[in-house]
């Protein structure tokens, strides 16, 4: 990841504000794993609460690999109905795009897919990521400072949105491209509640409310299948706090601003590779994608790009395009245009 891409930035001062709201927290889900901890998603599967395996089940077909990072389908719903999914921007690597400008890809003219580092979870439910390589493209992204970088954007700018059709290849090494994408067959992936094509894909983080984070760590040797950490959403005050002390410690993390409307943060755990993997409520929904991490006196704070602010600047930029290229990108994204 960044984390802190993730690059993961381990700090050792945590404030006594932050560790007393920690005491005041409800306890951890029970019979679930740990807070905080990360598991091996075959592992989480082996938790005696049928609820959140159940949940589990729901939301892990939806996350996959994307090069060094991961990425996570925001819904099926469109015209094709393919898989619409979402990244970090540093995950792609912000050099890729062709502009830094804001823009959508017209997948129509132009094939910028590839195969290369792009699982998901296999369709039969099997826990065991396969040498199946699934075909992605680039779709949209947020405009990107020309001064940033991999290592310095910051959230708000830090997300992209690319699809996923059916085309499929072993993986043999090497960096094979796909045909233009296909929009004759829906996207086959594992869905068993149908979460992809629900009629709320999304939801806003309430305050203190459980939350689960999967992505797919570097470390494939430890975490060859993904993993997955429990912890909570912290509040706006809360959060605020701990990138005053973060601040007040020099801590680079306490550099980059916290916008509440932009982000949320959790006490859950991520490491590097799990950039751009999602983040879900129990119900299912996705809530946002991880961008940026650290630990605080061992506790974990994890960074998170809300889809509601994602969708904001979607809608946004759609409605300003000429109707003709409104005409080139609604397809792609019709059914969470609403």
């Amino acid at each position: 990841m960044k984390i802190h891409h993730i690059k993961l930035f381990v700090f050792t001062v945590f404030s006594m504000f932050l560790v007393t709201c920690s005491k005041k927290k409800p306890d951890s889900p029970a019979k679930v794993i740990d807070q905080a901890s990360l598991v091996k998603i075959e592992d989480a599967l082996k938790s005696s609460d049928d609820s959140f395996v159940k949940t589990l089940n729901k939301i892990r077909g939806s996350v996959g690999t994307n090069g060094s990072g991961s990425k996570v389908i925001w819904s099926t719903k469109n015209d094709y109905n393919l898989g619409l999914y979402i990244s970090a921007n540093h995950v792609y690597g912000i050099s890729t795009w062709g502009s830094l400008d804001e823009e959508f890809i017209d997948l129509n003219v132009i094939n910028n897919g590839i195969f290369l580092g792009s699982r998901l979870p296999p369709t039969n439910g099997d826990v065991s990521l396969s040498n199946e390589l699934v075909a992605n493209f680039g779709l949209y992204h947020p405009q990107i400072p020309i001064n940033s970088s991999n290592t310095t954007i910051l959230p708000k700018d830090d997300f992209y949105l690319g699809i996923i059709d059916n085309q499929r290849i072993i993986d043999n090494g090497l960096a094979n491209y796909p045909s233009p994408v296909q929009t004759s067959t829906p996207l086959k992936f594992y869905d068993p509640d149908l979460r992809g094509n629900s009629a709320q894909t999304w939801a806003n983080p309430v305050d203190h409310e459980i939350i689960y984070a999967l992505g797919f760590p570097q470390d494939r040797l430890k975490y060859p299948n993904g993993a997955v950490s429990v912890g909570r959403v912290y509040s706006k005050l809360e959060a605020e706090k701990i990138i005053e002390s973060l601040k007040l410690k020099n801590d680079p993390e306490g550099l980059i601003p916290y916008v509440h409307d932009i982000e949320f943060i959790a006490n859950t755990t991520a490491i590097a590779g799990m950039s751009g993997g999602g983040v879900f409520n129990t119900n299912g929904q996705l809530l946002g994608i991880m961008v940026r991490a650290t630990t605080l006196d061992s506790v974990p704070i994890l960074r998170v790009v809300r889809l509601k602010y994602i969708k904001t600047k979607l809608l946004n930029f759609y409605q300003q395009l000429t109707i003709t290229n409104q005409n080139k990108f609604r397809p792609f994204i019709s059914g969470e245009l609403n």
